[in-house]
């Protein structure tokens, strides 16, 4: 006999994690966010208002918010991980890049 591979749908009672799903598009908006804010800011020559600032502040405290979000669907049991592994691994790509910006910033 040989042993054949069963071909067919795989039941699990698993399901998406919807905390995992608003994190990943959180994390996207925020990316989104970021690169607009970063056009805006090689077209104006770095010289935008205080009003883009306080935006860029708010968008760096939203991440960290989705960063909790993220965390907290990572320990859901009985959910697949990719959108959880997917806003993680956006929402940390999001805070290098405000804080890098920040960082850049001040020290310019």
């Amino acid at each position: 006999m040989r042993n054949r591979r069963r071909r067919g749908y795989k039941f699990t009672e698993k399901k998406h994690s919807r905390q995992g799903i608003l994190a990943t598009v959180l994390a996207l908006a925020l990316l989104v966010w970021y690169l607009v804010f970063l056009k805006l800011a090689f077209q104006g020559g770095g010289s935008l208002s205080a009003y883009y600032g306080s935006a860029g502040v708010v968008a760096m405290i939203a991440t960290f918010v989705v960063l909790v979000i993220a965390a907290k669907s990572l320990r859901e049991e009985d959910s697949f991980q990719l959108f959880p592994r997917l806003g993680l691994g956006l929402t940390l790509l999001d805070m290098v890049c405000w804080i890098g910006t920040y960082i850049w910033g001040f020290l310019s």
